[in-house]
């Protein structure tokens, strides 16, 4: 059998012991892209005494669009203090649909004939603070995130029998949440080519929040590079800005990256 010289011994225990810290001094990462997505779910209104739950493809005629994200994040070898990351996604829809039932939120009931035009917006920005578990041909982050929603979903319609009668309705999208945040990524040796995910979530009683993000990237040289992959971005929301939601935001995304 053959001895293990003490050069593979260290890069054996290089490669095993976490924390490690590969941007000694400073790295950024910084990317943004566009996010191809369907969206379904519904939500009720609490504030509405008797209001059942709204589709929002179904009743709304949301059903998808495109959308944006941008990022950067701040890494560095001090072990104590976490890096960082700034994210914004930038999602908004906007459909026309001619109502086949009676709905209600935000106080106001749209009765059944209505043609309603309708605006929902998602985007959010995180603040992400993280650790390196691992920094080498695998890597594993793990920290936490402060996810800002400030969106709203808005609707304007006329009365079907009374056209001189405006409807509207708008509720806030605008709340602050905690989640988890763990990220893994693979790189495959000499090629360039990488595979990762990429998740928040956090979940109290029933309710829960989510988003994530599977993909496979490709590194050209001097730190330029492009990624490709998947996002699920879900919400269970129980009485959160007086509203019960279950919407599900799902697709495909496509980004360039940087990092020096």
């Amino acid at each position: 059998m053959k001895k293990m010289t003490t050069t593979g011994i260290l890069g054996l225990g290089l490669a095993l012991s976490p924390p490690s810290y590969s941007d000694t001094l400073f790295g950024i990462y910084a990317g943004g892209g566009s996010i191809n997505y369907d969206l379904s779910g519904d939500f009720t209104d609490l504030n509405q005494a008797g209001a059942s739950s709204v589709d929002l493809e179904q009743n709304l005629g949301l059903s998808g669009d495109r959308g944006n994200y941008i990022y950067i994040a701040l890494e560095h070898g001090i072990p104590i203090l976490p890096n960082i990351k700034l994210a914004h996604s930038d999602i908004q829809e906007s459909a026309t649909n001619t109502l086949s039932e009676n709905i209600s939120f935000g106080g106001t009931t749209f009765p059944i004939g209505s043609i309603i035009a309708t605006n929902i917006d998602f985007s959010h920005t995180d603040l992400t603070l993280y650790y390196e578990i691992l920094d080498n041909w695998i890597s594993l982050d793990a920290g936490f995130t402060i996810r800002t929603f400030d969106g709203e979903l808005s609707a304007f319609g006329r009365h079907p029998l009374l056209p001189g009668i405006s409807l509207n309705a708008n509720e806030d999208l605008d709340f602050t949440a905690p989640l988890l945040y763990g990220k893994a990524r693979f790189d495959l040796p000499v090629t360039g080519l990488y595979l990762g995910a990429e998740v928040n979530w956090i979940g109290i009683g029933d309710a829960q929040l989510y988003d994530a993000w599977a993909h496979v990237g490709y590194v050209f040289g001097f730190g330029l590079g492009l990624e490709a992959g998947m996002r699920n971005l879900g919400m269970e929301l129980d009485d959160v800005e007086d509203l019960d939601a279950d919407i599900d935001l799902k697709g495909t995304y496509i980004a360039a990256t940087f990092h020096f």
